[in-house]
């Protein structure tokens, strides 16, 4: 059994008991009154002015179908609540940007196949960044309605350092997705939209170390941002690119 099964079964056991406890009070001060009321009309008798109350017994049954009720109702509510929830997150992963990544037999069997560090791409418009020794070459669609990816990234280290780890990541409003691998430059990250229209952040960070605690624990050694927006038209900005809305009219 999963961790979480118990700990549903306790806050149950734990809902249950409280309705219990509750039940009981209730049925404790209803019995008193009710007591007392009895008790009063046997002591002034026919002429004493007190209203009917309903048996101990029918109360508790009255209150225990009005809690079941209740709770049938809540748990409706909770039903609706957690298919919304699930019928938007299903919607988020198709409508928002994710990576994939081609690269040797993926990369051959993909419509990139023979790709080759600073090949022009078909159907993209590309653009070349140096920083330091980290090169990247950013492919941009020509055709925002197209079904391929927005965007492919590929990228190459002309350094001297011996252990290269590279880590990219897409950044948008509530959620961040990143993957590592070792340098490729025969390669290809490609960012799929998939109908998403805002801002991301695409992210390429270099570590010097295939040490995995290393690259869980410690900042990169290089980090570049290519901040991204997607307009309603279709047209990509990219400041750090030069791309803006009127590159696209």
């Amino acid at each position: 059994m999963s961790e979480k099964n118990p700990n549903i079964a306790l806050v149950l056991i734990g809902f249950v008991l409280v309705i219990a406890a509750l039940l009981a009070i209730g049925f404790a001060v209803y019995k008193a009154s009710y007591t007392r009321r009895i008790n009063k009309r046997l002591a002034e008798g026919r002429d004493a002015k007190i209203k009917p109350m309903m048996s101990p017994v029918k109360f508790v049954i009255v209150i225990l179908a009005s809690a079941i009720c209740i709770v049938l109702v809540l748990w409706g509510l909770l039903i609706i609540v957690f298919t919304a929830k699930m019928d938007k997150q299903k919607k988020d992963m198709i409508l928002y940007p994710s990576v994939h990544f081609y690269r040797e037999e993926s990369l051959e069997d993909s419509l990139f196949a023979g790709y080759k560090f600073g090949d022009e791409i078909k159907g993209y418009d590309r653009y070349s960044k140096q920083y330091g020794d980290v090169k990247l070459e950013i492919y941009v669609t020509k055709n925002s309605f197209d079904v391929f990816p927005y965007i492919l990234v590929a990228s190459d280290y002309v350094g001297d350092e011996q252990e290269i780890t590279v880590s990219e990541g897409v950044d948008y409003t509530f959620s961040h997705e990143k993957w590592g691998n070792d340098i490729c430059p025969d390669s290809l990250v490609a960012i799929d939209i998939g109908g998403y229209k805002g801002k991301f952040k695409f992210t390429h960070n270099v570590y010097y170390s295939n040490d995995i605690e290393y690259l869980l624990n410690e900042e990169p050694d290089e980090s570049y941002e290519f901040d991204f927006r997607i307009h309603e038209s279709g047209s990509i900005e990219c400041p750090q690119l030069g791309l803006t809305v009127d590159s696209w009219d």
